[in-house]
């Protein structure tokens, strides 16, 4: 009776320090990702990745929004000044004519998604095709 009682003991024993140890990572993990990205890098990531899923969304007639072509994302550039990010701007490639009511969907999507501050991150669509 004892051999199964100090069997589940070690087990109990190992399960504790293998959840320490996961916990202990995850928590270096986490400081080390919220310590080396900036506030700025974060709001670019969001902006790429909303740019990304509005294009994806306006490609699949989602709300009403349909183009007779097809958009494609082509990437987006911005310039650093010190630790601010200025001149952010989402180059989106058009097969054919893309009306404003989609135009203006994009941006409000990308922003309204991912909760971007306009006030200190404003950007603009280039729009080419």
């Amino acid at each position: 009776m004892f051999k199964r009682f100090n069997r589940g003991q070690i087990s109990f024993e190992f399960s504790i320090i293998v959840l320490s140890i996961l916990l202990i990572s995850t928590i270096t993990i986490t400081y080390f990702l919220t310590s080396s990205f900036d506030e700025g890098t974060r709001t670019l990531d969001k902006i790429d990745l909303g740019a990304k899923t509005a294009v994806s969304l306006v490609n699949s007639g989602y709300n009403g929004t349909q183009t007779e072509g097809t958009l494609i994302y082509a990437g987006m550039t911005w310039d650093n000044a010190g630790n601010n990010y200025e001149n952010i701007t989402v180059y989106i490639s058009n097969t054919t004519p893309v009306p404003v009511n989609t135009r203006l969907f994009v941006k409000n999507y990308t922003i309204e998604s991912q909760g971007i501050d306009t006030t200190k991150y404003d950007f603009t669509i280039a729009w080419s095709g």
